[in-house]
């Protein structure tokens, strides 16, 4: 759970930044006083200096602190078309529902190979996202910036706490 100072700047999910080492990535509803007023950021909302709204009081959130060193891997082989929105394979990444949420109805190239470990999202059956071992595997050479900011979130369901610096 990540401690959040005054003075630090927050944006909404739908803004379609990078994501860069010490972002947080809000992994549940944050309550936060953001221009005189108390506004919940939603899951996969980010705290990190790119953004605009400044926070003006300090709190703990739930999220993710992104180390820099997590694995992600790309799948770019076997690729088909695929359109549909977005299924959520693994009801406990709560994350999963927001970008659902977010990107609705999509068209993008899937590769159609077998899936690595754990699937988490899908489109149509394919595998979009998955967990495999201690990385999350993206389906699609299509990595807009709000599934890296999904992919990245992931991580905080599969480390520990103690793992926190």
């Amino acid at each position: 759970m990540p401690y959040v100072d005054k003075g630090s700047h927050i944006c909404k999910a739908e803004y379609n930044l990078d994501i860069k080492s010490n972002d947080i990535i809000i992994t549940y509803p944050a309550l936060l006083k953001v221009n005189k007023n108390l506004i919940i950021y939603p899951p996969l909302s980010k705290i990190s200096d790119e953004c605009k709204d400044e926070i003006e009081s300090p709190s703990w959130v739930d999220g993710y602190v992104v180390k820099g060193n997590e694995r992600l891997e790309i799948i770019t082989e076997n690729l088909i078309t695929v359109k549909g929105e977005i299924d959520v394979d693994c009801s406990k990444v709560l994350t999963a529902y927001t970008l659902k949420k977010i990107l609705g109805e999509v068209k993008l190239q899937i590769s159609n190979v077998t899936t690595k470990g754990y699937p988490i999202l899908s489109i149509n059956r394919y595998t979009l996202i998955s967990l495999y071992k201690d990385s999350v595997v993206i389906y699609t050479p299509t990595v807009i910036p709000i599934i890296k900011t999904f992919a990245y979130s992931v991580f905080y369901y599969i480390k520990s706490s103690s793992e926190e610096e």
